[in-house]
């Protein structure tokens, strides 16, 4: 009766670039959903994996070593990664060719495909199925690269770092809510009939719902009639650029050892819940949704106040430095009750050095270079987040405390690197 009603930041932002002729912003609004969906099922691999691989579940024969169970873990959660490592050029060369909508809306059908033969999988405990499923899954579900390519095509580029933030927090609210809601699922003693594939049953409703609001609130943003040949080959050999530039190299490498520290970190410390402390699905998925509250916090206020406080390369040194800290002091209290704390400041550190790394190259790169090199350094965030599986199962093997250390190690010694090797201030 008069009254506007309020709206959310993303609705106003929507409206603020639609108001100066982006007629279309306003359909990103699923892109932002298919994100969140995505990143709740991949937060529910880990949630519900970790238990059910450590712990004498069916999936493998129930005399099967620590050491086995921890190594079959890393590569089942590689998988996804390892997918979007390959789907991410392609998703992105594709969408460029043939138009965001029509390749989102496959890739959504693809990935339901496959979320029915995860929760078939888990159903049957077929390890070799989960495994595949999931890395297909991962190839189509690289749909981080459509999103971030349509906001391109509308939104203003003094707009674009805000829009590309909310795709951010869209991820982390997901690893707040998929483990909370998808450890309950899972769990047998709050319903009789709940069990590990129910989760990934009401990822497939979810997904299918977003196929249907994107399918029907989506437009189109990719302009008509620019033909772009698909690049795929050159995608890849981009990443040359790693190695040949020299440059930035320095910067690629050492962004690689942090994304390896913190993509470990969130590999490993499900691994010690249930090692140290016994927890279950349930009491696992709330702290790990407990660990995207610091991160929600830095993507909403944190990193802008630190950013206006700090140089850029003294942040990431600090931040890379206190991320290695407080994952070694994780392993150091005998009390469950003291990781609400330890694990609360580890990802409040590693969520203010992710983007300041990331910014820390694109300072460093021309500026007619930026999309170049920040895909380089996307292809080696899932690099070391795949390679981070593997690598975290293999020590895990060893001692499950152990993979925490190793990669608070990491994280001190890129903490170091930066402060050596980077220039205070570069960008050519």
């Amino acid at each position: 009766m008069g009254t506007k009603q309020a709206e959310s930041p993303i609705n106003e932002s929507l409206s603020e670039a639609r108001g100066q002729g982006h007629h279309d912003a306003r359909s990103l609004l699923p892109l932002y959903g298919v994100v969140f969906v995505g990143f709740v099922g991949y937060s529910l691999m880990i949630a519900v994996f970790t238990p059910m691989m450590l712990r004498g579940s069916a999936m493998l024969a129930g005399d099967t070593p620590l050491s086995q169970r921890t190594i079959s873990l890393g590569l089942l959660l590689s998988m996804y990664p390892l997918g979007q490592f390959f789907g991410s050029p392609i998703m992105g060369a594709f969408s460029d060719r043939f138009g965001r909508k029509p390749i989102l809306l496959t890739s959504l059908s693809v990935t339901m495909i496959c979320y029915a033969f995860m929760a078939y999988a888990l159903m049957i405990r077929s390890f070799q199925l989960l495994s595949v499923a999931c890395l297909i899954a991962g190839f189509a579900e690289a749909n981080i690269v459509t999103a971030q390519s349509a906001i391109a095509d509308v939104i203003p580029e003094d707009q674009r770092n805000r829009f590309f933030g909310y795709i951010y927090m869209s991820e982390s609210s997901a690893y707040i809510v998929g483990p909370l809601v998808g450890g309950k699922l899972a769990d047998p003693q709050l319903v009789p009939w709940f069990n590990n594939s129910t989760p990934f049953w009401a990822v497939l409703a979810l997904l299918f719902l977003t196929l249907l609001s994107s399918w029907v609130v989506y437009e189109e943003t990719r302009p008509p009639g620019l033909e772009v040949k698909v690049g795929y080959r050159e995608a890849f050999s981009n990443l040359l650029g790693v190695v040949t530039n020299r440059r930035l190299r320095p910067i690629y490498w050492i962004n690689f050892l942090i994304y390896l520290a913190i993509f470990g970190y969130f590999r490993s410390y499900p691994m010690y819940l249930v090692d140290e402390f016994h927890l279950g699905v349930s009491r696992v998925s709330e702290l790990i949704a407990w660990v995207g509250v610091p991160i929600i916090l830095a993507n909403l206020w944190l990193t802008g106040y630190v950013s206006a406080h700090f140089s850029l390369k003294r942040l990431t040194a600090w931040t890379a430095l206190m991320t290695g800290v407080f994952m070694a002091v994780i392993v150091i209290p005998s009390q469950p009750a003291a990781l609400w704390i330890t694990l609360f400041l580890t990802s409040a550190s590693l969520a203010l050095c992710l983007p300041s790394s990331g910014t820390l190259l694109s300072m460093a790169a021309s500026a007619d270079d930026q999309g170049r090199v920040m895909g380089n350094n996307q292809a080696l965030m899932v690099g070391a987040e795949a390679l981070s599986c593997l690598v975290g199962g293999l020590v895990a093997g060893i001692a499950v405390k152990l993979s925490l250390i190793v990669f608070a190690i990491i994280a001190v010694i890129a903490a170091s690197l930066v402060t050596w090797f980077v220039p205070a201030a570069s960008r050519a």
